[in-house]
C-alpha cells in the first residue's frame, strides 16, 4: 500500500522548503493537488517551460539570498505589508478565510471578530511565509535563537516507550523551520517526512539536496506504507502535514465540531509501526521568532484522534494558522449526494451544514430527491417573488425571497446576504437547473452549486 492509496493526497509543500514563490500562490489560492508536469525534452516546445522554470530558480534564488541578508524581523515585517496589500486583490479568498473562521470558531466570536481575525491572518501568513526565505539560510546555532521548544520532555517520553514517533504539524507559523529542528531531537534517531516533489525540476533537486544535507529523508506518496513503517520500527521520527482536506477516500470525522474528511495515513503508520505520535503547534512570539509547543493523542491513536490533536494544535494559534484552503469544502455533484459525502445519518450532535435549496425558478413539480437529505444539513430555501411555496416542504424551513429578475451582480449579492444572516455559512447550493447567472454568481461566492438537472 501506497501513502496516497491510505488516503493522503500530495499537498504543495509538507516539510520542505518552497520559499517566497510560495507567497503569491498562497495568496491567491489553497494549497491543492497539481498534476506533475513530465521532465521536459529539448524539444522546441518545451523550451518556453524550461526558461520558465530557470527563471523561477532564479527569482527564487535572488529573493533567499536578499532575505538572508536582512533582519528577521524586517523580512517578517515585509511580509505582513505584502499580505495586507494582498487582501484587498483577493475577494475570493477572504471569503474562503472568513468561512473557514466562522466554522472553527462557531458560537465563541461574533462576525465582527472573525472578520478582523481573517485579515489579520492574511498578514500573518505571509509574514510566515517570507520569513521561509531567511530562515532557510541561517545556520543551526542561528536557529536556536529565533526558535525555542516549550515541552520538548513530551518527544523525550514518547521515544522512551515506542520505537518511532510520527509528528503531526498543522500548516501553521513558519511551519517550514521544523526542517531544521534536527539537533533538538534525541540523538541516535532519523528524520524523515512527507512531501509533495515541486513542478519545478531545477526548484525541486535544490530542495532535496538541501533536505538531504540537513539529513532528512523524504518520503512522496508513492513510496510504500511498509518503507515508511519500517523507518518508524527503526526508531525514526517522520513528520507530515495531514490537517487539510482530503477527498472521498479520506475518513469520516468531525474536526472542529463539523463533519469531514480527513486521511487516515498517521492512525495507520503509528498503529502498524507500533509507535507514538505527538501533534505540534508553530506559534509566532515575536516578528522573527518562533515557538514549538508538542500535544499529546490521546488513545486508541485512531483517525479522529489525531484530529482532535491537531485541533488543540491549531487553537494554540489561530492567527498562525493557514486558513486559505477551504478545508470543510462539501464534496458533491450530480453523481455523489451528500449522502455520499456525509455517511449514514447519525445522531452525533455537532456543527452541522447548511444548504441553500434554491427554488426560484424552479419547475412547480420538482423536488429535492431523497438521497440529498440528510439529518446534518440545514436546508434554507430561496423563491422569487411572488412563488408559492411547494407543499412538499416540511414547514420548519427558513424562507428566502429573491427578486424575480436578476444579474449575475443582484445574485451574488443575494446569496452573500444569505450566507452572512446565520453564524454559520452556506455550505452548497441545490437547485434543479441553473441558470448561467445563478452558477458565476455561486462560483465568485465561492459555494460549490450542484444542478440535479440539465442547465438551462
Amino acid at each position: 500500500m501506497t501513502a496516497e492509496a491510505a488516503g493522503l493526497r500530495p499537498q504543495r509543500d509538507c516539510f520542505h522548503h518552497v520559499g517566497p514563490l510560495l507567497i503569491a500562490s498562497a495568496l491567491h489560492q489553497a494549497p491543492r493537488t497539481l498534476k506533475q508536469r513530465p521532465v521536459a525534452t529539448e524539444s522546441p516546445i518545451n523550451q518556453p517551460i524550461r526558461w520558465k522554470w530557470r527563471a523561477e530558480a532564479l527569482v527564487y534564488t535572488a529573493v533567499e539570498s536578499m532575505a538572508g541578508l536582512l533582519p528577521g524581523s524586517v523580512v517578517f515585517r515585509i511580509g505582513e505589508a505584502l499580505g495586507g496589500v494582498a487582501w484587498h486583490f483577493m475577494p475570493k479568498r477572504r471569503r474562503v478565510i472568513l468561512r473557514n473562521l466562522r466554522i472553527a470558531f462557531h458560537g465563541e466570536h461574533d462576525l465582527a471578530e472573525l472578520q478582523r481575525m481573517a485579515r489579520e491572518t492574511t498578514r500573518r501568513t505571509a509574514a510566515n511565509l517570507f520569513s521561509t526565505a531567511h530562515t532557510a539560510r541561517l545556520s543551526s546555532a542561528q536557529i536556536d535563537k529565533i526558535l525555542t521548544v516549550e515541552n520538548q520532555e513530551l518527544v523525550e517520553k514518547a521515544l522512551s516507550g515506542a520505537p518511532g514517533l510520527v509528528l503531526l504539524p498543522p500548516h501553521m507559523g513558519n511551519w517550514e523551520i521544523l526542517s531544521r529542528m534536527n539537533r533538538v531531537f534525541p540523538q541516535g534517531h532519523a528524520i524523515g517526512a512527507f512531501y509533495r516533489p515541486l513542478n519545478n525540476p531545477l526548484m525541486n533537486a535544490r530542495v532535496v539536496a538541501q533536505r538531504k544535507t540537513d539529513g532528512t529523508q523524504l518520503f512522496s506518496k508513492r513510496d510504500s506504507l511498509h518503507l515508511v513503517t519500517g523507518f518508524l520500527r527503526d526508531g525514526g521520527l517522520v513528520g507530515i502535514l495531514a490537517d487539510q482536506r482530503v477527498g472521498s477516500q479520506g475518513e469520516l470525522v468531525r474536526f472542529f465540531g463539523r463533519l469531514t474528511r480527513a486521511s487516515p495515513l498517521p492512525s495507520l503508520m503509528v498503529r502498524r509501526s507500533k509507535s507514538e505520535v505527538l501533534s505540534i503547534s508553530v506559534i509566532t512570539e515575536a516578528p522573527g521568532k518562533w515557538s514549538v509547543r508538542y500535544h499529546p493523542v490521546k488513545t486508541p491513536l485512531n483517525t479522529a484522534d489525531c484530529m482532535a490533536s491537531l485541533e488543540v494544535a491549531m487553537r494554540a494559534s489561530p492567527l498562525d494558522v493557514f486558513w486559505f484552503q477551504e478545508r470543510w469544502k462539501v464534496s458533491v455533484n450530480k453523481r455523489r449526494t451528500i449522502r455520499d459525502w456525509l455517511g449514514p445519518e447519525t445522531p452525533d450532535q455537532g456543527k452541522p451544514h447548511r444548504a441553500l435549496l434554491w427554488l426560484a425558478g424552479a419547475p412547480s413539480s420538482w423536488q429535492l430527491p431523497e438521497s440529498w437529505v440528510h439529518a446534518d444539513v440545514i436546508y434554507e430555501v430561496v423563491l422569487a417573488e411572488g412563488q408559492s411555496r411547494p407543499s412538499w416542504l416540511g414547514g420548519n424551513e427558513i424562507i428566502h425571497t429573491i427578486p424575480a429578475v436578476g444579474g449575475i451582480r443582484a445574485l451574488q449579492r443575494a446569496i452573500a446576504k444569505i450566507d452572512l444572516a446565520a453564524a454559520l455559512p452556506i455550505d452548497y447550493i441545490l437547485t434543479c437547473a441553473a441558470a448561467k447567472p445563478l452558477s458565476q454568481a455561486a462560483h465568485r461566492e465561492a459555494i460549490p452549486l450542484v444542478s440535479l438537472a440539465t442547465p438551462l
